[in-house]
């Protein structure tokens, strides 16, 4: 009985071994292709805010629809590696120069998407792909993000707005208490990204 326990232990550790080493090479595989787009090499597919139709993109050029503004053009000021959705294939965040937009780029079947986020506060990314989510003299909640193709899902796991009493964690109602100790608890036990700065114009070949 000892040999067989044994000999399963053997087979479900050496297909642990295996997985990660395959995901260790799709995360490689992953991070060159997205790298390659943000050096300007390569495009990436992008589904219009506004309009929903889905143009091929180069970091060069971007532009982008909202719905207060009808062209943005976006700078890359930094960038970061993160696994937004914990997959085990790591995501590549680039801030624009204002500050105010978020680009996600997603490896995704040999093909790079890009999502625009905004409202994120960039001093609290965590590396787990949780981050914050402020609107000024509104709400503020903790966020994750979830892809289906060329769209992006932003989920709460805890949100508060105090000027109309409304406290939720994993989108129900909870207390104040409640959320102010899981904001505390999200704070002290994740930690931050570190940006890295791109030299836009050497960057992109300008």
């Amino acid at each position: 009985m000892k040999k067989m326990i044994a000999f399963f232990m053997c087979v479900v550790l050496c297909f642990s071994i295996v997985g990660c080493r395959s995901n260790e090479n799709q995360n490689t595989v992953a991070k060159e292709a997205l790298q390659r787009v943000l050096d300007g090499d390569e495009s990436f597919n992008y589904k219009c805010l506004v309009f929903d139709e889905v143009r091929e993109e180069s970091l060069k050029s971007f532009r982008f629809h909202t719905e207060s503004n009808a062209l943005n053009p976006f700078s890359p000021k930094a960038y970061a590696y993160v696994d937004f959705d914990a997959d085990g294939i790591e995501e590549l965040l680039i801030l624009d120069a204002t500050l105010s937009f978020f680009l996600i780029l997603r490896y995704d079947n040999e093909n790079v998407n890009g999502y625009i986020l905004e409202h994120i506060d960039l001093q609290n990314v965590k590396t787990d792909g949780s981050f914050l989510t402020i609107r000024y003299n509104s709400y503020t909640a903790i966020s994750r993000v979830s892809f289906e193709e060329l769209d992006c899902v932003v989920t709460n796991l805890a949100y508060k707005n105090d000027s109309t009493n409304i406290y939720q964690l994993n989108e129900k109602s909870a207390t104040k208490d409640e959320v102010e100790k899981y904001f505390d608890d999200w704070d002290e036990n994740t930690t931050k990204i570190s940006w890295t700065t791109i030299e836009y114009r050497k960057t992109l070949g300008f």
